[in-house]
C-alpha cells in the first residue's frame, strides 16, 4: 500500500521505516528502508522567493558574523512507563547537538552550541502518540512551551504515523510562535532502542530544519539544489552509510555523511561551511532573539569580517525593542546610546522589504523612544534593525495583529 501524507509546505516529517512496523516502498523513500520522509517539497517559487530574501538581507547588512549559545528547553511527554527518558540521555543528546555543530566528527564548526536550560516531564496518552497538524500537537505545544523566541523548544514521545521526528523552518511562522521547536521520538536519543537511529543523529538533523536548512537531496540533480554550493548534488535520499554512492552527473560524490542526509546516525560527520552560511543568513533574519537568549546579532561591514577582540553591539548599545509588542496600530521601539553616533533605525518584512525608515540621523548619547506607526502594513512578523555607526547592527522582531 502506498501511504501519502499531505502536510504543510514547510513542514519536515522523518520517519524510520526499518524501526516500525510500515514500511513505505523503496520508490517513495528513494533509498530503502533507511529515514523515510513524506516531506511535501517547497515549489520552486517558494524557494526562489526565500532565497531572494535572505541577498536582499545580506545586501543591506553585509556579510553576518553569526553563532552563539542556543538554550534548549526540553520537554519529556510519556505515558505509563513509557517514554520518561532519564536525565542522563537528555544530557548524552545535549552533548551529542554540541558535537554535530562544532565539528568533532570532522565538520565546520558552525560556532553554535546548544546549553540545557530546562527540562519537563508531562504525562498524556494523547500527547504521547501526537502527530503534526493535528490538536494533541496544538494542545502539546501551547502547554508547555517555554519562550519560544529565546529558547529552542525540544519535545520527546512516540509519534504515531511511524514518525521519527519534525520541525518547522525558520519562516514558516512569527518568531514567537508556540509550533516552532523539534519533536523527536524518544527512541532515536543516544542509548534509545530505535538503532540504527539511536545516537542522537535525529535531533542534530531536525535542529538543522529548524535553523535553515533543506535535504541534501532537495531538487535531485537539478539546480538550485538545496540552495547550499558545497553539497554535491543527489537524486536520492540515502539509507545506511554505502560508499561511493553518487546519483548525479555533476561533480562529487552523494553527501552520505551529511546531518541533512537520511543516513544512519553513525555514518553522520559533518555539516559543509556553505550549510553554516545558510544558517547564518536565515537565524539573523527570522529567528533574531534566539542566540543567548535574545544576544542581538553582529554584522560586519560587506568588504570586512570582525576582528579578533572586535567589540559587540550589544556591549555598547541597549536595545530594548518594541513596546508594547505585539501592537495593533502603533508602538515604541526603545534604544540608548553610550555616545553619539550616527544612528539607522529601519523596519523589514519577513521577505526582507524594507517597510518603514523611523531614523537615520545621528543621536545624542542617552535614551531614546521612536514610534513605529504601522499604517497601510499587513499583520504579521516585522525586523527592526538598528544600525549604530557604520559597521554594526541589532535586530528585533516584531508583530503586527489586527
Amino acid at each position: 500500500m502506498k501511504v501519502r501524507l499531505l502536510l504543510p509546505v514547510a513542514l519536515l516529517v522523518c520517519t524510520a521505516g526499518s524501526a516500525f512496523a510500515l514500511k513505505l516502498p523503496e520508490s517513495d523513500a528513494g533509498g530503502g528502508d533507511g529515514r523515510l520522509c513524506a516531506t511535501p517539497t517547497p515549489s520552486m517559487a517558494e524557494q526562489l522567493a526565500e532565497s531572494a530574501a535572505l541577498r536582499r538581507y545580506v545586501d543591506e547588512f553585509g556579510t553576518l558574523a553569526v553563532g552563539g549559545q542556543i538554550k534548549v528547553a526540553f520537554h519529556v511527554i510519556y505515558s505509563g512507563s513509557t517514554g520518561n527518558i532519564p536525565q542522563s540521555q537528555i544530557d548524552a543528546q545535549i552533548a551529542e547537538l554540541n558535537k554535530a555543530y562544532s565539528g568533532f566528527y570532522g565538520g565546520v564548526n558552525t560556532g553554535y552550541t546548544f546549553v540545557l536550560a530546562s527540562v519537563s516531564r508531562t504525562s498524556n496518552n494523547r500527547w504521547f502518540k501526537m502527530t503534526p497538524g493535528t490538536g494533541a500537537e496544538r494542545q502539546a505545544k501551547q502547554s508547555l512551551a517555554t519562550d519560544v523566541t529565546h529558547r529552542l523548544n525540544v519535545y520527546t514521545c512516540a509519534p504515531g504515523q511511524n514518525l521519527l521526528g519534525w520541525a518547522y523552518f525558520p519562516n514558516s511562522y512569527p518568531e514567537g510562535d508556540y509550533h516552532h521547536g523539534v519533536v523527536i521520538h524518544y527512541g532515536s536519543v543516544p542509548g534509545g532502542y530505535l538503532a540504527p537511529y539511536n545516537l542522537g543523529g535525529t535531533l542534530d538533523h531536525e535542529v538543522g530544519h529548524y535553523l535553515g536548512l533543506y535535504h541534501t537531496f532537495q531538487n535531485g540533480c537539478t539546480a538550485p539544489g538545496d540552495q547550499v554550493s558545497d553539497t554535491p548534488d543527489e537524486a536520492t535520499a540515502t539509507a545506511g552509510c554505502p560508499a561511493g554512492k553518487n546519483t548525479c552527473a555533476s561533480a562529487g560524490l552523494d553527501p552520505i555523511h551529511n546531518y541533512m542526509d537520511y543516513s544512519d546516525d553513525a555514518c553522520y560527520t559533518q555539516f559543509t561551511a556553505g550549510q553554516d552560511a545558510r544558517m547564518d543568513a536565515q537565524v539573523p533574519l527570522y529567528r533574531p532573539n534566539l542566540l543567548n537568549a535574545a544576544a542581538p546579532q553582529m554584522a560586519a561591514k560587506p568588504d570586512a569580517t570582525p576582528a579578533a577582540g572586535s567589540p559587540v553591539l550589544s556591549h555598547t548599545v541597549a536595545f530594548r525593542g518594541a513596546a508594547p509588542n505585539p501592537f495593533s496600530g502603533a508602538t515604541s521601539v526603545r534604544f540608548s546610546l553610550p555616545r553619539n553616533d550616527y544612528v539607522s533605525l529601519k523596519v523589514y518584512n519577513v521577505a526582507g522589504q524594507l517597510v518603514s525608515t523611523l531614523l537615520d540621523r545621528d543621536a545624542a548619547a542617552g535614551d531614546h523612544a521612536v514610534e513605529f506607526r504601522a499604517n497601510g502594513l499587513a499583520p504579521g512578523m516585522y525586523f527592526m534593525a538598528l544600525r549604530v555607526g557604520s559597521d554594526a547592527q541589532v535586530v528585533r522582531s516584531v508583530i503586527l495583529v489586527r
